[in-house]
């Protein structure tokens, strides 16, 4: 028998009232720079637990080199990774010019895999309607003269699981891993910051590199890792996450996005804004698209204010910067390359 719903049911509006009414405990409010620093403390003790990570003790540094494959202005080593419960494929791109180098730590986002942001696309058609986004993000920062390391991210590529599930061509078990990883009480954006965490270890221990700089970028998927790991460790100098800056109602729970983007608890204590006003006074940039879709511009624009009041406050506001785009979900290299340019070098 069909009934129309009665509208006292429907839960959009408690759900709403939740988001509205959450004290956000640990929101940024701070007014001196002694409050900003034991703020800082705080948040990230308790974002380092929401995400699984706290107390977790890193592997001693182990790798091995599998592969290397000649592109012409740089070389791509593929390696493997200890990360404590598993191994994961990392690659190197390392520019043929004299070292040192100045490293830039690169998180690809939802495709099939690692390879797609590495410039390495199975045809002719996926490549060029890739390359139209700026997909090859990290093969374009070797070839700006950059030594750029890249972690598959957990659930894609080489890193799946038994269960696959996606659209398209793009499968993935980021679903089945999201779920596994909650019924074991982890989270799976937490697993990718710890295995950014093991990555920074690996490239602290190697003397080809400028020591106390590090770049870190990343579109969509990537762009998430790039925040909340660059929010945790300040290893991390620079930081241009692009296409995920945007308040988590407008994005994460505005939009139907993968399961592998929610923390719980997060909302108890922080919005995004708050999450990258932990970067300051480190160099941040914000990548976004004017008429992207799952992370609307208004959002963006609304959480970035958290994070310029933040900079200001601490005399940094020249190192915080906004820049958007004409376009879609998609990165750009200009507006990164730039950002890493007058505060990396190269």
């Amino acid at each position: 028998m069909n009934q129309t719903p009665d509208p006292r049911f429907h839960l959009q509006q408690p759900v709403d009232a939740l988001y509205t009414n959450s004290p956000r405990r640990l929101a940024f409010r701070a007014q001196t720079v002694d409050e900003f620093r034991a703020w800082q403390i705080a948040l990230r003790q308790q974002v380092a637990h929401l995400i699984g990570i706290a107390g977790r003790i890193p592997p001693p540094v182990r790798a091995e080199k599998l592969q290397t494959v000649d592109r012409g202005a740089y070389s791509e080593e593929k390696w493997t990774l200890d990360v404590g419960d598993t191994l994961a494929p990392m690659y190197l791109l390392i520019p043929k010019t004299a070292p040192p180098y100045r490293p830039v730590l690169v998180f690809h986002g939802h495709m099939p895999s690692i390879q797609y942001a590495l410039g390495n696309y199975p045809n002719a058609q996926e490549a060029q309607a890739r390359l139209a986004i700026d997909n090859n993000y990290a093969q374009a920062l070797a070839l700006a003269g950059y030594f750029v390391c890249a972690v598959e991210q957990r659930g894609f590529g080489e890193r799946i699981s038994d269960q696959l599930g996606g659209v398209d061509d793009c499968q993935t078990s980021c679903r089945h891993l999201s779920f596994e990883y909650l019924m074991q009480g982890r989270v799976m954006l937490g697993e990718r910051c710890w295995d950014g965490l093991c990555a920074l270890n690996f490239l602290a221990a190697r003397d080809d590199l400028v020591p106390g700089v590090m770049g870190c970028t990343g579109n969509s998927g990537g762009g998430t890792i790039t925040l909340w790991l660059s929010a945790l460790d300040e290893r991390i100098t620079v930081v241009v996450p692009s296409c995920y800056l945007c308040s988590f109602k407008r994005s994460i729970l505005g939009v139907r996005h993968c399961e592998c983007n929610y923390v719980p608890g997060i909302l108890q204590y922080a919005e995004m804004g708050d999450l990258a006003a932990l970067i300051a006074p480190r160099p941040f940039r914000a990548i976004a698209g004017e008429r992207d879709p799952i992370f609307p511009i208004d959002g963006v624009r609304e959480q970035f204010e958290t994070v310029q009041r933040a900079y200001d406050l601490l005399g940094a506001g020249d190192r915080c910067s906004l820049t958007v785009h004409p376009g879609e979900h998609a990165y750009n290299h200009a507006m990164s390359h730039e950002w890493f340019g007058q505060w990396l070098g190269v």
